[in-house]
This record gives structure tokens, C-alpha cells and sequence, in this order.
């Protein structure tokens, strides 16, 4: 097995069908973890609660730790990281679903000791059925290109992402920023000189449904990029004048309507073909699977 720490964060609105698929694609991969912590922030509802249960019953690698109150995925990262046994940590959303091959193919960048965070392209699926693709999301992937990338938008896919703890924990942990954590998380670690790698390879399934659009465009997603846009001066990655562009920018995108919002966000981050296969591969049981 693998040594690293994958951090699954739940709360009270994830069904506990998503987290049962997402969780199997954790625990059937070609070359598995030996750790896997599951955040229930906050109080959980029943059936969700059981599957919690009978999880942690059945998986000797999983623990559940609960936080009596719900603190955001921030602070679901941080304590989840206080127990983590391993230096490098995976994150999975409840509604994604990891390819098989996702820790396989990101463990060489890792063992090459050159990078604080490594990742992939993933595909996005709609209607909250991974069958149903939509399109790849892939970004830059070389250090130098991942930093310039980094001075406009989040350079990488952070359902994808595991990142070195003992980097995040020098430059200040995940932190509570509103639907920009792991962006300003990535930043600071652009800004401290840290390398970040990503493979061109899709590693996920992404649930890209109707609310992610809902979530980019209201009055707190402009309020984020406010703050961020500050972030990244403060971090000496941009210039106020940069920063300026940059905002003016990305709410002008955002104020498009829906339709046309998704066909220029298709047209910018639509990288590949659909890759059918590859959600067929990652929601069915694998056999064979390696346990070393």
C-alpha cells in the first residue's frame, strides 16, 4: 500500500450513496492507501450516519473523526491533517469519484521529492452521474507554467491534488477562504517557491452539476475574488494594477447568463475528449485490485 493519508470530508447535504461511491473509488484503487480519514463535519443525517458506521466497521485502514459543528471544508482539512499518519495527503470530494489509476499515477511525481503538490486533469460529469460526461478540465503542467497560471486562476484541480503536509504547514495550513481555499493555498505555496506539477492524464470524475455555475457567479463568489485578488498582491505574485485586471475580468465573465457562461467556460477549460471508458472503469468494482 501507498503512504498516503486521504482526507474525505462529509456534511448533512451529501448523500450517502455519493459518499458510499466516491469512498469505493478510494479503496479500489490499483495501488491503495493505508489511510483514510473521513470528516463527518457536523452533524449528519441517519442514513448517512450508517453508512459512516458500517464503513468504519468493515475498512480497517478508515477512521472517522466528527466535528460537533460544521466548520467548512477548511477546517475539515486541518483536523483531518492533525491525525493524518502520513506526510503526503490526498483530498476527496464526497461527490467525485477517482479514477483507479489516481494514486499509481501521481506516486512517481511524488517519490521524485521535486514537488509540494501534484495532480491531473479530470472529467466533469453532469446530473450528478459520473456516466454522463461533459468535458476535461486540464491545466498547465510544468512548474514555470503552473506559476504563471497561478497569477490569474487556480492552477490546479484540487480534487485531484496531493500535496506534501509539512509544505502546507509552512506556509500557513488550509485557511478559511470562502470558496477559495485551495487556490489561496496553491498561491502561497507559488509564492514561497515550492514546484506544483500536474499530469496531463485525467485522474477524476468531477461532479460539475447546475450549482457549481450558481456558485461562481452570486455575490459571495465576487466577494472571494475580491479578497483573493488581494491575496495574490499580498503575496508579491501580482501587482495591485494586475490585480484590478484580473477581477474586472472574472466578474465580467461571471455576470454572462448561463448558457453563454457554459460555452465560454467549455471554450477555455474544455481540454479533451469525453473518455467514456474511463467512467465506466472508475464506477465499477475492480478486481485484482494490489493490497502491498
Amino acid at each position: 500500500m501507498l503512504p498516503i493519508t486521504v482526507i474525505l470530508p462529509v456534511y448533512h447535504r451529501v448523500p450517502a450513496s455519493d459518499f458510499e461511491r466516491s469512498l469505493r473509488s478510494v479503496l479500489e484503487q490499483t495501488k491503495p492507501v493505508d489511510d483514510i480519514i473521513v470528516v463527518a463535519d457536523g452533524p449528519v443525517p441517519e442514513e448517512l450516519n450508517a453508512a459512516l458506521e458500517a464503513a468504519e466497521a468493515d475498512e480497517p485502514t478508515l477512521r472517522v473523526l466528527r466535528n460537533p459543528v460544521n466548520g467548512g471544508v477548511a477546517q475539515a482539512m486541518r483536523e483531518g491533517m492533525k491525525i493524518a499518519r502520513h506526510r503526503w495527503v490526498a483530498r476527496q470530494d464526497a461527490d467525485d469519484v477517482s479514477m483507479p489509476e489516481r494514486f499509481e499515477k501521481l506516486w512517481p511525481l511524488i517519490e521524485s521529492g521535486k514537488y509540494a503538490a501534484v495532480g491531473g486533469a479530470m472529467i466533469e460529469f453532469a446530473n450528478g452521474d459520473p456516466t454522463q460526461l461533459v468535458r476535461m478540465r486540464r491545466l498547465p503542467a510544468e512548474p514555470e507554467a503552473v506559476v504563471k497560471y497561478t497569477k490569474s486562476n487556480s492552477p490546479m484541480n484540487s480534487p485531484t491534488v496531493i500535496f506534501d503536509a509539512e509544505a502546507v504547514a509552512e506556509v500557513g495550513a488550509v485557511r478559511d477562504m470562502h470558496l477559495m481555499e485551495d487556490y489561496d493555498l496553491f498561491a502561497r505555496l507559488v509564492a514561497r517557491g515550492y514546484a506544483l506539477r500536474n499530469l496531463e492524464d485525467p485522474l477524476v470524475l468531477f461532479n460539475a452539476g447546475e450549482s457549481m455555475f450558481d456558485r461562481r457567479t452570486g455575490r459571495e463568489m465576487a466577494q472571494a475574488e475580491r479578497k483573493m485578488q488581494e491575496n495574490l498582491v499580498r503575496y508579491g505574485l501580482i501587482s495591485r494594477p494586475r490585480a484590478i485586471f484580473n477581477f474586472v475580468g472574472r466578474q465580467a465573465f461571471r455576470a454572462l447568463p448561463h448558457p453563454i457562461l457554459k460555452r465560454v467556460y467549455a471554450i477555455l477549460f474544455d481540454r479533451g475528449e469525453r473518455h467514456e471508458s474511463f467512467a465506466n472503469t472508475a464506477t465499477q468494482p475492480q478486481n485484482g485490485t494490489e493490497r502491498d
